[in-house]
């Protein structure tokens, strides 16, 4: 199978092309080794995004449009200008009640172009410039029965950059050892697990004991420029020795990530194997199911000194922020702005992430509107209505808009829970929807 293949064009304001567009991203589907079933997914992505939007962008300008095949993905970026951009149609919310009230689409070419991608994202990049990035995913087998090893010995020791096989296997050994919530999405798939890391999107070290059975995995990737998400550890021994291997993993993570260009790393997804003394507490998210609830701990440690930065802030959460940064003992400028008396833009957009197997959603705004409560409530209730408990909400404290929604976001019924330094472009509020049982 190929490496990674990328097609690049310049589309005029012309729904004409989008029909070619859409062949060439089916040879680029089926070059790439993708079945006919994503390939069509595809093929349907890139030519309604591509209608939509020659609707939108100005006069005597065009699209750019790359697109590209992975082993475990196909991405369609879309680059334009628009004076005003208004993209409602494509809130996962809006095509629930579309299915739900078989009510007639009133934006079917937007509804359409979002329910054929997996996920996409919505940049801001300055002015009337804009790029949205929509992706569809290889769909993988079943995970292979593994079986635990046996009699594990030491020495242990790491490695760096295991074959595809093994870190297939621990994947598959992390996901029946350890609840889901605790491991990454990629290893429900194992095998795309070892895709991401092929691909360099995702990193890892494992442990191996004398006879090379494998010990434990330690797993990490980017959230943004500045921080690393980590997952684990995952150990797969017994008795005393499971702490000789968490800090094996721990200090082989420490020593891979010092030569990396980031301030931090987070997890909210350490497992209950995490060592003291490694890493600090950020605070709890809660998860409930059924009559049950749970505190869930939040991490981090730093890499290199804070040197501190500017965030916005509304009113309604200044508190929170202050008491948050004076724990972590962060120099950080706030900045403060009111909510609006009214957005330019009648509809919000916001982008969701639903994981029925991890039990969670996750909300991130991509334009800020007039509706923007009505539109949290609507998600809220499209995502409890699937069965899904835990609701996260990412508040980017580098923009001011974004973190001017706060009102909105109480009237919603979500709660500031927790920052976490360099989350996004700068610091993020990660907001919970209140659960009650």
């Amino acid at each position: 199978m190929p490496g990674e293949l990328s097609v690049l064009m310049e589309i005029p304001k012309d729904a004409a092309f989008a029909c070619p567009a859409a062949n060439v991203a089916q040879t680029l589907a089926e070059r790439s080794g993708f079945d006919r079933r994503e390939s069509y997914r595809f093929q349907l992505t890139v030519e309604e995004f591509i209608l939509c939007l020659i609707g939108v962008i100005q006069e005597g300008d065009g699209l750019r449009v790359i697109l590209t095949g992975k082993r475990h993905l196909l991405r369609a970026a879309f680059a334009f200008r628009a004076a005003e951009l208004s993209l409602g149609g494509l809130n996962s919310a809006v095509r629930d009640v579309v299915r739900s009230a078989g009510e007639p689409p009133r934006d079917l070419g937007l509804l359409l172009a979002a329910a054929s991608a997996d996920r996409y994202n919505l940049e801001h990049q300055g002015g009337d410039r804009f790029r949205i990035v929509a992706e569809v995913d290889r769909r993988y087998p079943e995970p292979p029965p593994v079986h635990a090893p046996q009699n594990l010995q030491p020495p242990y020791r790491i490695v760096r950059h295991p074959d595809a096989a093994r870190l297939t296997q621990a994947a598959a050994l992390a996901v029946n050892a350890y609840p889901a919530w605790q491991s990454p999405g990629c290893f429900q798939t194992p095998e795309k697990f070892a895709d991401l890391a092929d691909a360099g999107e995702i990193a890892c070290v494992l442990a191996l004991d004398a006879a090379e059975q494998t010990a434990g995995l330690l797993t990490w990737s980017p959230c943004s420029d500045q921080a690393l998400y980590f997952s684990g550890p995952f150990l797969f021994t017994s008795g005393t020795d499971r702490d000789d291997v968490a800090r094996l993993l721990l200090d082989g993570f420490l020593e891979a990530v010092a030569r990396e260009p980031h301030a931090i790393v987070l997890s909210v997804r350490a497992t209950a194997d995490l060592l003291p003394g490694y890493f600090e507490p950020l605070g709890f998210l809660q998860s409930c199911a059924g009559t049950v609830c749970e505190q869930r701990p939040v991490v981090f440690r730093h890499l290199r000194e804070d040197a501190g930065m500017a965030a916005w802030c509304s009113p309604r959460i200044e508190d929170f922020l202050r008491r948050s940064y004076a724990g972590l003992a962060m120099t950080r400028d706030i900045l403060p702005v009111e909510e609006p008396g009214g957005a330019a833009r009648r509809e919000s957009l916001l982008g969701a992430t639903l994981d029925r197997w991890r039990d969670l959603a996750e909300l991130r705004p991509f334009l800020d509107g007039q509706d923007m409560a009505a539109n949290l409530t609507a998600h809220v209730k499209a995502i409890r209505e699937k069965g899904i408990n835990t609701i996260l909400y990412y508040m980017d404290l580098s923009r001011p808009w974004d973190a001017a929604l706060a009102g909105d976001l109480i009237r919603s019924g979500f709660s500031p829970k927790l920052v976490l330094p360099y989350g996004g472009q700068s610091d993020m509020v990660v907001w919970q929807h209140d659960q009650t049982v």
